[in-house]
């Protein structure tokens, strides 16, 4: 148990760093997170995640819905980093990579990793541990 709480507090502590030492906008502005959230999942997973807000880009036509302008910088507990844009989502926050082979979404308190097409074992179930920050998730 205890072990567990030192690689949340640990998580946490990267992904401030990581956000802060290498997160900028495509202005050459270091964008300010959000929230910084820290979700427990199924078989001891983690993920801690910062959340970034950007500018929405408005819809090409009347028949489409604006596209979110966010980001997120994730550290997942096996080692991966990765940061991903927000990209339209029917329910919740959808977020991916620039071939959409690794989706991460949050809804609420909650998340979960598609790879590939499927829904992650690892990182499936995931609840909020910690969060920080004044922004929604």
């Amino acid at each position: 148990m205890r072990s567990g709480i030192i690689a949340v507090v640990l998580l946490i502590v990267i992904i401030i760093l990581a956000a802060f030492f290498g997160h900028s906008s495509p202005t050459g502005t270091t964008p300010q997170p959000i929230n910084t959230v820290t979700f427990s999942c199924d078989a001891g997973a983690a993920i801690a995640a910062t959340f970034y807000e950007g500018p929405t880009t408005p819809a090409s036509t009347p028949d489409q819905p604006p596209t979110p302008g966010g980001s997120v910088a994730l550290i997942l507990s096996d080692g991966r980093t990765m940061t991903l844009k927000q990209t339209i989502s029917a329910d919740g926050a959808r977020y991916v990579s620039a071939d959409e082979s690794f989706v991460f979404w949050n809804k609420g308190n909650g998340a979960i990793v598609q790879e590939n097409g499927q829904d992650s074992g690892t990182y499936a179930n995931c609840i909020v541990a910690t969060s920080t920050g004044q922004g929604s998730l």
